[in-house]
């Protein structure tokens, strides 16, 4: 099976959950007790327009339904912090709305009207995943300030799930992490079981 079946959880369908989005914020605190990792800020939403379909027409019919300006970079209407298209330069020919907001809460509230709005105009079957950064903390308690990430939590679209994605240099992942993360982050989220689909990410356009 490829990477885009496993995302796409072609082998066994099943009826999207976006509101298991809103266990983040608890899984937030356990990550930030149990491993010193807080959010950078960043998520990305991704999706891949039907085989055939023009990327530029689906580009800006996504960036009219998210209210997107003409200029992939900018924000038509008021938002806390922006939010742009960024083309994933691969094979597989990724298109990824890319978050950010300080405010973790408000970042994953931001992820689910992504996800709802492009599922409600149709957009569903083209949905993948949704990837959330966390970094190293400050020392300072109280006052966190992410780096670099170092630890993903993917969302599953079609599966309604998520796994840790700990990537650790070029093509490489830190698996003992990621089953460690498993279990610490069992009580928050509804974790992929099955492994096989664990699949790594790599070049995500996220800090």
């Amino acid at each position: 099976m490829g990477l885009l079946d496993a995302l796409l959880g072609r082998t066994k369908p099943a009826a999207p959950n976006l509101d298991k989005l809103f266990g983040l914020p608890g899984a937030r605190i356990t990550l930030e007790a149990s491993e010193g990792l807080v959010p950078t800020s960043q998520a990305g939403v991704c999706f891949k327009p039907a085989s055939g379909q023009d990327f530029a027409a689906a580009e800006a019919e996504i960036a009219g339904l998210l209210g997107l300006s003409d200029d992939p970079g900018s924000i038509a209407v008021p938002q806390p912090a922006p939010a742009r298209l960024d083309e994933r330069t691969d094979e597989f020919g990724y298109r990824w709305v890319v978050l950010e907001d300080p405010d973790f809460d408000t970042l994953v509230t931001r992820a689910h009207f992504v996800n709802s709005t492009l599922q409600d105009h149709g957009w569903g079957p083209q949905l993948l995943c949704s990837v959330f950064g966390f970094g190293p903390g400050s020392s300072s308690p109280g006052s966190p300030r992410p780096g670099a990430a170092t630890t993903f939590l993917v969302y599953l679209y079609k599966r309604g799930s998520f796994y840790p994605f700990v990537p650790t240099g070029q093509e490489r992942r830190d698996n003992e992490a990621e089953l460690r993360l498993k279990v610490e982050l069992a009580s928050d989220l509804a974790i992929e079981p099955d492994l096989d689909r664990w699949f790594p990410i790599w070049k995500l356009p996220l800090r």
